[in-house]
């Protein structure tokens, strides 16, 4: 545990110091931030959660994607650096744990400054309301929502960043996750995975259990892979934004020690 946490503050640290994580992050986090207090698809909600609910899907669609871009390069610069990974396998923990610390020290510090403006925005809401269920709302987003989408772009665009060049990498997550995220099936000319279950704007537990509007589920759209809103689809929506995390850092690592050996 000792070794794990040691990996934690390092990649953390590490995280901290690099200007693009706060570059890539803040801006967006800002801009969610003051969408979620200015724009009428959000105030215009009399209920308070539900107003919570559309702000995290704010967050979502840009504080998420503002960390994978930031965390773009992660996977590409530990497989061209020379010491450092060497170092970890010295220490007294196996692969599992190093590889948990090395992707949740970044991830956690990029997510640090959008969880607290959400949460500070959820505070405001709950005490000019005066209702807790606000601060609820946001809670369930960061757990359910935000949390697992940025761990698949994060993934994603870590396996893009070890394939191509950095800068094609994040201008090819972009176009991925707005394909994934909005672009709804009645104005797309092509399959969109926006509102199905499959989407890692993670619509169906944001209406389930974070009282979002129901229109950022299935988003108008019909088929097997845009099933009703309930709870059995909101936790089949997370297990495959999860599932789809767990891939793409699969290969992403695999991706990553291929090059290292090729570049040995």
């Amino acid at each position: 545990m000792t070794a794990l946490l040691w990996i934690l503050r390092y990649e953390a640290l590490m995280a901290v110091r690099r200007p693009v994580v706060w570059g890539a992050v803040l801006p967006l986090a800002l801009l969610s931030l003051l969408l979620s207090a200015t724009w009428p698809a959000v105030t215009g909600h009399g209920d308070p959660a539900a107003r919570l609910g559309a702000a995290a899907v704010l967050v979502n669609t840009f504080c998420t994607l503002g960390v994978g871009l930031a965390l773009t390069d992660r996977l590409r610069r530990a497989s061209e650096s020379r010491g450092m990974p060497e170092l970890l396998a010295t220490t007294p923990t196996g692969p599992l744990p190093r590889t948990a610390g090395s992707l949740a020290g970044p991830l956690l510090t990029a997510l640090a400054p959008v969880a607290a403006l959400l949460l500070l925005y959820a505070v405001v809401v709950s005490v000019v309301e005066g209702s807790a269920a606000p601060l609820g709302s946001a809670l369930v987003s960061l757990v359910t929502a935000v949390l697992p989408a940025a761990l698949l772009v994060t993934a994603f665009a870590g396996l893009l960043g070890v394939l191509l060049p950095v800068a094609a990498a994040r201008a090819a997550t972009v176009v991925v996750w707005l394909w994934a995220c909005h672009f709804p099936p009645v104005f797309s000319p092509v399959p969109t995975a926006t509102g199905t279950v499959l989407s890692p704007l993670a619509g169906y537990p944001l209406v389930a259990w974070a009282h979002a509007p129901e229109v950022w589920a299935a988003r108008q759209g019909t088929g097997a892979l845009r099933p009703a809103v309930g709870d059995a689809t909101a936790l089949l929506n997370v297990a495959l934004i999860l599932a789809m995390a767990v891939v793409c850092y699969a290969l992403g690592h695999f991706a990553a020690r291929v090059r290292r050996h090729a570049a040995a």
